[in-house]
């Protein structure tokens, strides 16, 4: 069981917050910028995604990891210009960053809280920019 002011649970918090922080911050340039962005642009959004997820793997945060995971394939497609960042895709990573932060700061009964939205948003997302809607 997590437990708060374990060091290094709080560590993954506090490294997490400025993580989704980056994360976001990355993906309003990307809304702007689009694929004209730097690759650097993108390659930093999807580090943050993958420590993210790799550090709620090793503290067992299946919630924050799975969610995590959803949001750095999306970003791997944009990675590897599979999809394009656009309103839709990049709406529903930024719900999905604002989701991580709250299953962060409500660590304790993060297992607890539903991330089933969130994941579908960027499934559909995804799906709606493949099929060109």
């Amino acid at each position: 069981m997590i437990q708060r002011g374990d060091e290094v649970l709080e560590i993954f918090l506090e490294e997490t917050a400025e993580r989704l922080d980056s994360i976001e911050s990355g993906l309003l340039r990307l809304e702007t910028c689009g694929l004209d962005c730097s690759q650097e642009t993108i390659n930093s959004i999807f580090r943050d995604a993958h420590s993210v997820k790799a550090g709620s793997n090793l503290l067992k945060l299946t919630n924050v990891e799975d969610l995590a995971h959803k949001l750095e394939n999306v970003l791997e497609m944009i990675r590897k210009q599979k999809i394009s960042p656009s309103e839709i895709i990049v709406t529903a990573c930024l719900e999905s960053v604002d989701k991580l932060r709250e299953l962060i700061e409500n660590v304790e009964r993060s297992e607890t809280i539903s991330t089933r939205l969130h994941k579908h948003m960027l499934e559909a997302a995804v799906q709606k920019t493949l099929d060109g809607k």
